[in-house]
């Protein structure tokens, strides 16, 4: 079977009715079958926008699958990895008749490493002991050393960062463990499989691995898919540039003075040295003060900051010094030898501006993570693909502004591709309406939130709640949360219990209202009567206060670009047809969609934005919205 035989399935669904009981054709998912399948035949270059309902996922999975070539899936998160694995390529192999072999490959950091997890065992942290023993008993059951299998560890868990390895920590080869190591042995079940499931931030670490010349992480390819590819850009300017984080350097530390003591102690000097380190970071940290944020090197500079940054570097060079006459001593001295050498570079290059990067620090709390990133990604990304040079084909089902893909092609350099923007299915003319309030202040008055607040209380009691509230921010978040509580609603709040258990609870109660941020406004699949109405505060316009949107925009403004026009407005359109796309899941859900935002109206450019959004009737009357809510409520 060929890549265009796996298209041509989508024409004779005989195969496809047999899989999917109730399936019925849709034009736009044939259309983008065929067009992936010319592009893997060719080896080239494809963007697609498939519309909510497209069935985007097997337009691509069918004719990839069937090429009998090898594929590399990469979508946006690990949850959506394993819907892959679990739920769309099963489907696919019943669909083709034949089983293909595929592997889910994440990054480092999800897999157990047996080495760190003796070493965390052997410091006798009594805290972290009872977790460290069901760990234990976990690795003795597991097949995949993948931690998303233990259940109990978040990204936030003291434990994590401790039984896992960073490129930093990793001893390669020279660990003693090498040979059970989980992470070579995905590796090697990726190079065997003909489907490598991925998501964005390993496929970009490849990407920026290959280039620099030091190796790879992902076997080569015929064909890459990059599903949700929306998310690309924002991904690539933390790739392809530069990062120096406070957990880093407390690694260092601590995993020295734990070398220290395996060695004997008979080296004062240098945990002496290791020490410095550890008091330069936290006179770091403390010199950038209390105030969460993200800002500018350029803006947070002083000649304190200034110093502290200093003693920093020099703790990192003087402890180099000390490292490098012992590191023969053991494979883990070699190591953090050569992890002290990086990180010390890494400060040099991440204190340092350009006219083509910034740098500027994210602090949160007394962690801190300095960045130097890319005002532009084009060029890199453009020359970094040409790694691979098969077929690549990019898809969402928000990729256009007003029907054109060119701002996406163009924050890619994505050049010589073919461009095709397939509409949904759904009929929003008859299922869907656009409430549009008339009377609302401006977005930035005193008076706004309230107004806000008083348009979702109308909407929720005709529609009997099954409502998202979409903010631009958390204090809008907790400002409606709490207001919508006052008044009596009972409200589920992001941030007051696990995004899972709050879609759950969500899906489980026909009233339910949440009031939610960024993480709801994509890949949040919500069928049926439970969603039936949408509230969006304000359109989502990136903040230019933004250290690397400033940056950005003024290298634009000097190369007489207009950044709203050629960026803000498309990237806000982008974000905003992602929270709409919440509403219609299926072909049989109805609802209305509210932006409380005049300025889709007020604004010369909210014709553009408007037409940019699903065709679905307009109304600015309350009462008309209401009515339409009402006939969906439940009995």
């Amino acid at each position: 079977m060929s890549a265009a035989a796996g298209a041509a399935l989508f024409t004779d669904d005989d195969a496809l009715s047999r899989a999917l009981p109730g399936y019925a054709a849709r034009a736009g998912q044939a259309e983008m079958a065929a067009a992936v399948a010319r592009a893997i035949d060719a080896g080239e270059r494809l963007v697609v926008e498939a519309g909510t309902g497209t069935g985007k996922t097997l337009a691509y999975l069918l004719p990839a699958l069937a090429s009998q070539r090898k594929i590399i899936v990469s979508t946006a998160t690990r949850y959506l990895q394993s819907q892959l694995d679990d739920k769309d390529v099963p489907l696919a192999q019943t669909v083709l008749g034949r089983s293909v072999h595929a592997t889910v490959l994440k990054g480092r950091a999800n897999y157990l490493c047996l080495h760190r997890l003796n070493l965390t065992e052997a410091s006798g942290d009594l805290y972290l002991a009872p977790k460290i023993r069901a760990v234990r008993d976990w690795a003795a059951r597991t097949t995949t050393g993948d931690l998303g299998e233990f259940g109990d560890l978040g990204d936030g868990d003291a434990l994590w960062p401790r039984i896992t390895s960073t490129t930093d920590n990793c001893l390669g080869q020279e660990c003693p463990l090498f040979d059970q190591c989980w992470v070579v042995h995905a590796r090697r079940e990726a190079q065997a499989a003909d489907l490598v499931i991925v998501n964005h931030y390993l496929l970009f670490a490849d990407l920026t691995l290959r280039e620099s010349g030091f190796g790879e992480v992902l076997p080569g390819a015929d064909a890459i898919v990059l599903d949700e590819a929306h998310r690309l850009p924002d991904i690539a300017g933390r790739f392809f540039g530069q990062a120096l984080s406070a957990r880093q350097l407390k690694d260092l530390v601590r995993d020295g003075l734990a070398e220290l003591d395996t060695l004997g102690g008979d080296m004062p000097g240098l945990k002496a040295k290791l020490k410095d380190v550890g008091n330069a970071e936290r006179r770091f940290a403390d010199a950038l003060g209390d105030a969460p944020g993200n800002r500018s090197w350029e803006e947070l500079e002083t000649d304190v900051r200034r110093a502290a940054r200093d003693d920093l570097a020099a703790g990192l060079i003087a402890l180099k010094t000390g490292l490098e006459p012992v590191a023969t001593r053991s494979d883990r001295m070699k190591a953090l030898s050569r992890r002290c050498g990086e990180l010390e570079a890494a400060l040099t290059t991440v204190s340092a501006s350009d006219a083509d990067r910034i740098s500027w620090l994210e602090k949160r709390g007394s962690a801190w993570i300095w960045h130097s990133t890319p005002l532009d990604v084009a060029t890199p990304f453009s020359r970094a693909i040409e790694a691979y040079p098969g077929a690549w084909i990019f898809t969402s089902a928000t990729l256009a502004v007003k029907n054109d893909l060119n701002y996406f092609c163009r924050r890619l350099g994505l050049t010589d591709v073919t461009q095709q923007v397939l509409p949904s299915p759904f009929d929003y003319e008859q299922n869907a309406m656009l409430y549009a309030p008339r009377t609302m202040p401006a977005p930035n008055t005193p008076d706004f939130d309230d107004a806000v607040v008083s348009q979702a209380l109308s909407l929720i009691e005709a529609s009997g709640g099954g409502t998202f509230v979409l903010c631009t921010s958390y204090r809008a978040v907790a400002r409606y949360g709490e207001a919508l509580a006052a008044a009596g609603i009972e409200v589920l709040m992001q941030g007051s219990a696990p995004r899972a258990d709050l879609l759950a609870d969500f899906r489980q109660d026909d009233g339910a209202v949440l009031v939610a941020t960024s993480s709801f406004w994509e890949g949040v699949d919500v069928r049926g009567q439970a969603l039936r109405l949408v509230i969006i505060d304000r359109l989502p316009f990136a903040s230019p206060a933004d250290p690397v949107l400033a940056a950005r925009f003024t290298a634009m403004k000097e190369a007489g670009e207009n950044p709203f026009m050629d960026y803000q407005l498309p990237q806000a359109i982008i974000t905003l047809k992602q929270g709409v796309g919440r509403l219609i899941r299926d072909a049989a859900d109805r609802g209305v969609l509210a932006i409380c935002d005049p300025r889709l109206f007020t604004a010369r450019y909210g014709g553009a934005i408007r037409a940019s959004l699903p065709p679905m009737p307009i109304t600015r009357d309350q009462a008309v919205a209401c009515e339409f809510l009402d006939s969906l409520a439940p009995a």
